[in-house]
């Protein structure tokens, strides 16, 4: 296989399993003033993490994979919102570069540099506890006329055929933004609902010691 196919098969691998759910196809005129159902974010969410994914690999190995989950998962039980629509899922990107960033409706992305960057355990949760709020929040889609499309998991990976352009553009504005950097207030926001889901966590109130043996060990393939 050609060395720069793999990022290319491995988005497109990405985008597959995450489309493997319908619903109920429904039809425009939609409702444009009540928030987004669950469903509705998510089929969002899936879209602007496919556009994340780009050119991008991930970490395969499953070890490493189930821990991050299993912090993110510690985390995500004692915080404002535990149960997104289909949960929360969390992606290692094999990348040398400190970053973390995130998709409405669950999606959380850590690269391998910033795993390196963290020193224990209760860093990682911190890691993963600022981007699953920017994402329980739905901060990249803040401003998006995202009311007068309403997708439905079946219309992913493709647009509906009704506001099919206007689907795409708020789909890929919100994947610039998710990476492009928050705004002050969004940070803000954030912060403090990672802070509070950290405190009901116990991460940060001892152990921390207890703990590293197993981050290291977990983390070994991508350390």
């Amino acid at each position: 296989m050609k060395k720069g196919l793999f990022p290319v098969l491995a988005a497109a691998a990405f985008a597959f399993v995450l489309g493997c759910a319908s619903e109920p196809k429904r039809e425009p005129p939609f409702d444009a003033v009540t928030p987004l159902e669950p469903g509705e974010e998510f089929a969002f969410g899936r879209s602007i993490a496919a556009r994340l994914m780009v050119g991008k690999e991930v970490v395969t190995d499953e070890r490493a994979r189930r821990y991050v989950a299993q912090v993110g998962g510690v985390v995500a039980a004692a915080s404002a919102r535990p149960d997104p629509y289909d949960g929360y899922r969390f992606y290692i990107v094999r990348d040398d570069h400190v970053a973390w960033y995130s998709a409405p409706g669950g999606f959380v992305f850590v690269t391998t540099g910033a795993i390196r960057a963290c020193r224990n355990e209760d860093q990682l949760a911190g890691v993963l506890a600022q981007e699953m709020a920017h994402s329980a929040l739905g901060h990249a889609l803040a401003g998006e006329p995202v009311l007068s499309v309403r997708p439905t998991r079946e219309s992913w990976p493709h647009a509906p055929e009704w506001g099919a352009e206007q689907f795409r553009a708020i789909a890929a504005s919100a994947a610039a933004r998710a990476t492009g950097g928050w705004t002050e207030a969004q940070e803000r926001e954030a912060s403090e609902w990672a802070a509070a889901a950290l405190k009901r966590s116990g991460y940060g109130a001892g152990g921390v010691e207890a703990r590293a043996a197993r981050f290291e060990s977990e983390l070994a393939a991508v350390r």
